[in-house]
């Protein structure tokens, strides 16, 4: 029995559907198996590209000592990438230290005799943290760098101008240039470590978006104007933990390490070494 011509179109047509479908499934299976694999790399994955994370190294303590004409102001800093911190802490010129032969001396006493190298050591001993580097510098150098940052703004109900005889009026908020936040920290003599401290970070923060550069260049630049134990190697670490900061908007924390009548460290401030410092 012959088939019409449109009955043999039909079945033609079916005979290919079942040929085809088949191979289609087959393909569609197999083609998409390996997009759908639970170790597939993900988009940005496989492709040679590194992304870093701050790490245990990317936080640095600092023992800094800005050098005036007849005194020398001593600050720790930290510049924590890993907990998204940076921190300044002014230290006591009559911190007791003990050199290495036991004998009592000070903090003071100890950078003129030995140099801030060895405060640095004997100042990590007693604190019970890693200070990684001294840097050493004169007060109008400093103010170079600061006047690099910009000017700062202060509130005069800050805590730290009490008992100060500022050149302002109460209530006020006063913008200050470094050579002028210089003027103040000088007005203000043997009370100054806590307005130090302060007005320091106050020159780092709004700093922050530009230190990973105005950093690096001044150690560089500024080899004959200080004396530090920071190698060319070591500036290329402290300029990525800056550039980690600049990114994250780091908590600025500052203080005063208070001592008592025999040098000693205040409790608060042994409190404040371990909320800064480790």
């Amino acid at each position: 029995m012959t088939l019409s011509r449109k009955k043999a179109f039909w079945v033609s047509f079916a005979l290919t559907l079942g040929l085809l479908v088949p191979l289609y499934a087959a393909a569609l299976f197999f083609g998409t198996a390996g997009i759908s694999r639970t170790d597939t790399a993900v988009a940005g994955e496989g492709v040679g590209i590194a992304v870093r994370r701050p790490d245990a190294g990317d936080a640095k303590n600092l023992l800094l000592a800005v050098r005036g004409e007849e005194t020398t102001a001593f600050l720790l800093m930290r510049f924590d990438a890993l907990q998204g911190k940076c921190c300044v802490g002014a230290l006591p010129r009559d911190l007791a230290l003990t050199r290495e032969n036991g004998e009592q001396t000070t903090l003071a006493e100890l950078d003129d005799y030995a140099g801030p190298g060895v405060a640095a050591q004997r100042l990590a001993a007693l604190l019970d943290i890693r200070v990684d580097h001294y840097l050493s510098l004169s007060d109008q150098t400093l103010v170079g760098l600061a006047g690099q940052i910009g000017n700062v703004s202060i509130d005069t109900d800050w805590p730290e101008l009490d008992g100060l005889t500022a050149p302002f009026e109460e209530g006020e908020r006063v913008v200050l240039s470094a050579p002028g936040a210089a003027e103040l920290l000088q007005s203000a003599g043997e009370n100054a470590a806590a307005l130090r401290a302060r007005i320091y970070s106050s020159f780092l923060l709004i700093g922050m978006d530009r230190l990973n550069t105005l950093i690096p260049d001044f150690l560089r630049a500024e080899q004959g104007n200080l004396s530090t134990d920071i190698l060319a190697t070591d500036i290329y670490d402290y300029q990525r933990i800056l550039d980690y900061l600049a990114l994250l908007q780091p908590e600025m924390l500052w203080g005063e390490l208070e001592c008592t009548a025999q040098g000693q460290l205040a409790e608060e401030a042994q409190q404040l070494v371990e909320q800064l410092f480790r």
